[in-house]
């Protein structure tokens, strides 16, 4: 048995993402555990695709993670639901699901990496954390025995079923929408904090000294557009979710060359509005926007004709082209049921406004994501992103 003492983030140990991108790679292992208080994506992202390469390979990922203390985030449940073979989430009321431990196993040999590593990127690789690394042979009777314990651990965990559930977009949308349970976002909350410098020099604690791991994805950000630029480094952790934050109505779509204001025809001319279609949501688009989605908001009689009513309302929506901000903006909602005959049973529409809409024409999103979110408090956000926010794409339970 070999045991080393992991002291991250001094470039002279090794950390957390070091060993599952080693223990992804080695060919000895066929299955790897994952129990952790939390799983963000801006750790997952990070080991994405050294679990697909491990998966590739014919291992199998098994992964528990908690939601206990607002520590969890919707990002974080769909990436792990999507990057794991099995998934689950573990809660019981009255107690935290506190354990970090990612267990390798194979044949013949196991690698175990356990102490205080969530898996979010600070875990992975920024924070102070101290863990230990242990690897064993199943030939050696001791090595085997403490293996089989940590199994057995696993299995005790996995048959728990009341507290211990299986995770799938079901399970997870009940997470999000139930403010019980304090599910945070990861783009909102970083982006509360988005140019936010710090204001004075601390008076009492300078620069560490000593050498330390650099962020091997800096400048990666999550969901991002390749033509957007961050203004500030994204922040590493994140906050539990505030009573504002609760989502109540989420819709996304696919834009077309239509949509993202680049049509296709040469003589085509920019529509300059978004179409709110069913866009395959259970939703029914004739009324959803006008009569759920924006039912709270002021709407007005903007046109009377012979084929009927056109209502128009005002929404401010909070706008991100994938994490950067762009900030506040007005942007005008409106309805005509007479359209659904001629329109494709369309009778909704968002208008991109004159400044969206040139930001759109100078930049072509086509085939990007846009997500429009309602949130408890009566707030709204819109966002443009290289996949949908918060959901899986061709995903299966």
């Amino acid at each position: 048995m070999k045991i080393n003492l992991v002291s991250q983030p001094y470039s002279d140990s090794s950390n957390l993402y070091q060993f599952m991108e080693s223990g992804c790679h080695d060919v000895r292992y066929t299955e790897l555990r994952i129990a952790t208080a939390w799983a963000k994506q801006s750790g997952l992202m990070r080991i994405e695709d050294h679990l697909l390469t491990f998966r590739t390979g014919g291992g199998q990922v098994t992964c528990v993670v908690g939601i206990s203390e607002g520590g969890a985030t919707r990002q974080g449940l769909h990436l792990t639901h999507k990057v794991c073979d099995k998934s689950y989430v573990l809660h019981d009321a009255g107690r935290t699901f506190h354990p970090k431990v990612y267990l390798f196993t194979g044949p013949k040999d196991w690698s175990l990496f356990t102490g205080s590593n969530n898996l979010t990127a600070g875990g992975v690789f920024w924070n102070y954390e101290a863990a230990l690394e242990v690897s064993g042979s199943y030939d050696d009777p001791q090595d085997a025995d403490l293996a089989q314990q940590i199994q057995g651990w696993f299995d005790a965990l996995l048959s728990d079923t009341e507290i211990c559930k299986p995770l799938n977009l079901d399970v997870i949308k009940q997470l999000i929408e139930s403010p019980q349970y304090r599910i945070g976002d990861e783009i909102r909350m970083r982006s509360r904090r988005t140019g936010q410098a710090k204001t004075q020099s601390d008076p009492l604690f300078g620069k560490s000294v000593k050498g330390k791991h650099g962020d091997p994805f800096r400048g990666m950000k999550e969901g991002s557009v390749p033509v957007v630029k961050e203004a500030a480094p994204l922040s590493l952790e994140d906050e539990p979710a505030r009573p504002h934050e609760i989502l109540v109505h989420s819709w996304f779509k696919k834009m077309s060359r239509s949509d993202a204001q680049h049509p296709s025809g040469a003589k085509s001319k920019a529509t300059g509005n978004l179409k709110l279609t069913q866009a395959n949501h259970p939703i029914d688009q004739k009324s959803y926007f006008r009569h759920s989605f924006f039912s709270d908001v002021e709407w007005a009689v903007a046109k009377q004709t012979p084929r009927g009513v056109q209502e128009k309302a005002q929404v401010s929506f909070e706008v991100l082209i994938g994490t950067k901000v762009l900030g506040a903006y007005n942007l005008v909602i409106d309805h005509a049921d007479y359209r659904i005959a001629d329109q494709g049973n369309v009778p909704t529409w968002l208008h991109w406004g004159e400044a969206l809409g040139a930001y759109l024409k100078s930049q072509d999103h086509t085939s990007d994501y846009v997500t429009i979110e309602k949130f408890e408090d009566g707030s709204y956000r819109l966002t443009i992103s290289t996949d949908p926010v918060g959901e899986i794409r061709d995903s299966k339970d």
